[in-house]
């Protein structure tokens, strides 16, 4: 009789378990699908299909041609963060469907022009108006990043490390602990680098290699040049002068900016107003396309890598009077083959 009063208490309480055990579970937040643009497909002069729409800047965002080229732009998440010269702040932004729209005017305030923004995936980082470089939390809170004399700085995704960048020094690799740039880990681009680049605009990573781009010369003529390194300091190829055994075929006459993305490099060439896109695998080349009617004929046009092979652009006009609508934002789109 006990043993029967026993069983049937351990049967109920399984049951009970069992049920409680199979309750569901709170769902998570679902983040809000990504909205398909419109883009209208165009040739390249060899025929490859890019995908170009034409952005709202709903509140007038306006980089400045003093702001660091390794760091007008930055993105974490669905958040860009962009050096606002009509607020002299760095403002985050977001894209609404064709509407690029500013969210928080003034993220951090007193920015001076030739500043850098970057990310280390967690935190914003920037030069501040004293030249010492400050993390930016998401709760607001301000730190101290680092307390080397760095000209700019860029972080490593995917990985607690960030990149230091100067115009005549080398690349320098440091990881990061406690919110804060820690020991040296190695040497990505050496200092002596003739041939490569003598005269660097910036760099850019994507989390695997760095890509410093810039112009160099070719013999008596000035040519744009992308070195490309791994993390590890190892060379892998340059783009640039086709003349070149070194060099990935692609004649650059220059390297304004760079964004890369999945499967592409992206440039442009602001001597001939060209955007020039490569293959990330090997440096060949995938196609050329004149960007004066696009861009107006505008060099000051600075780039960002998105998602699915998709490129921000955005172009400082060219007359006052238009300085009063801000920059023009565009969308490219590659199609893989």
């Amino acid at each position: 009789m006990l043993y029967m009063i026993v069983l049937t208490g351990l049967l109920a309480a399984g049951l009970v378990l069992g049920c409680d055990s199979e309750k569901p579970q709170p769902a998570e937040p679902q983040q809000p699908p990504k909205v398909s643009l419109p883009f209208e497909k165009i040739k390249m002069d060899q025929g490859t299909e890019l995908g170009i729409i034409k952005l709202n800047n709903v509140d007038k965002i306006f980089i400045a041609g003093k702001f660091s080229r390794t760091g007008a732009l930055t993105k974490m998440g669905d958040v860009i963060y962009i050096g606002n010269t009509n607020t002299k702040t760095i403002s985050e932004a977001k894209l609404d469907g064709e509407d690029l729209k500013i969210t928080k005017a003034d993220v951090v305030k007193d920015v001076p022009e030739d500043s850098f923004i970057s990310n280390d995936g967690k935190n914003l980082i920037y030069r501040n108006a004293d030249g010492k470089i400050d993390a930016l939390a998401a709760d607001g809170t301000v730190t101290a990043f680092s307390d080397k004399k760095i000209k700019g700085m860029v972080g490593v995704p995917g990985k607690a490390e960030v990149l230091s960048f100067a115009f005549g020094t080398a690349v320098m690799r440091y990881g990061v602990a406690d919110g804060k740039v820690g020991s040296e880990m190695n040497v990505v681009i050496p200092q002596e680098r003739d041939k490569l680049l003598q005269d660097p605009n910036g760099i850019t990573c994507d989390g695997t290699n760095v890509y410093m781009y810039g112009t160099t010369l070719d013999g008596k003529m000035s040519v744009g040049a992308v070195a490309v390194y791994s993390l590890d300091g190892a060379k892998q190829y340059v783009l640039g002068n086709k003349y070149d055994k070194d060099r990935s075929p692609g004649f650059l006459a220059s390297a304004f900016d760079v964004a890369v993305t999945e499967d592409y490099i992206v440039v442009f060439d602001g001597n001939i107003r060209r955007i020039d896109i490569f293959n990330k695998k090997d440096g060949s080349i995938v196609d050329t396309m004149k960007a004066d009617k696009m861009f107006d004929g505008q060099t000051g046009v600075q780039l960002l890598a998105m998602e699915d092979n998709e490129v921000l652009a955005i172009v400082r006009p060219g007359s006052k009077s238009e300085h009063e609508s801000g920059d023009k934002v565009f969308m490219l789109k590659m199609y893989k083959s």
